[in-house]
């Protein structure tokens, strides 16, 4: 069905944009006629289904197509990105991200931000730590690690000259907020925080 994913038992409905009301009384319809096709399968039940199931196809097809042009008539010089985006993933059908509200481990439950953020570091430092690593590539690590690296720098390169704050402020007004997501965008930030 159009509008939601399919696993065993469970029907998950998922957000798109097209799948408007007619396209819900197209899908109840066909449905109802499936089960009068399914309980009574006499001939003109089951022709009943058919021409309801191919009417409910028309006009999810035809709601599907109407929504892009739809969409694409909103978009002007003035809409940002984000806007563009969140609705291209919307007209797809693929969920929005949404933010972790809680963690299990162990059988616990974590919900504040600072121990979600913690044992996410913790899972992702025991992940790489070197216990993990076999015998042979800890020999060919540590013999890796006794070289000396050839660098040497006089440090005149580009990315070490320091800039102004007038450098800064000039970059920051130049930026746009179009970062996507719960992080805070370093314009909102210079708002607060003055430089």
């Amino acid at each position: 069905m159009p509008g939601s994913t399919w696993t065993p038992g469970v029907l998950i409905r998922v957000n798109i944009i097209w799948f408007n009301n007619n396209c819900k009384e197209a899908v109840r319809e066909r449905r109802k006629a499936l089960r009068r096709a399914t309980h009574a399968p006499s001939p003109q039940n089951i022709e009943n289904y058919r021409i309801i199931r191919a009417k409910s196809r028309r006009t999810i097809r035809s709601s599907r197509y109407q929504s892009w042009p739809s969409f694409v008539s909103k978009i002007n010089s003035r809409t940002s990105l984000k806007k563009v985006w969140n609705m291209v993933t919307k007209i797809s059908g693929k969920k929005s991200s949404t933010g972790i509200h809680h963690l299990s481990v162990d059988n616990k439950e974590i919900t504040t931000i600072p121990d979600i953020a913690n044992t996410l570091s913790q899972t992702f430092a025991s992940n790489s730590s070197t216990q993990l690593y076999t015998d042979k590539f800890n020999i060919h690590r540590k013999q890796a690690e006794k070289q000396q690296l050839k660098f040497k720098t006089n440090n005149s390169e580009t990315h070490n000259t320091p800039f102004s704050s007038q450098e800064l402020t000039i970059a920051i007004e130049k930026s746009s907020d179009s970062a996507v997501g719960p992080i805070t965008s370093i314009i909102e930030c210079s708002n607060i925080y003055p430089i």
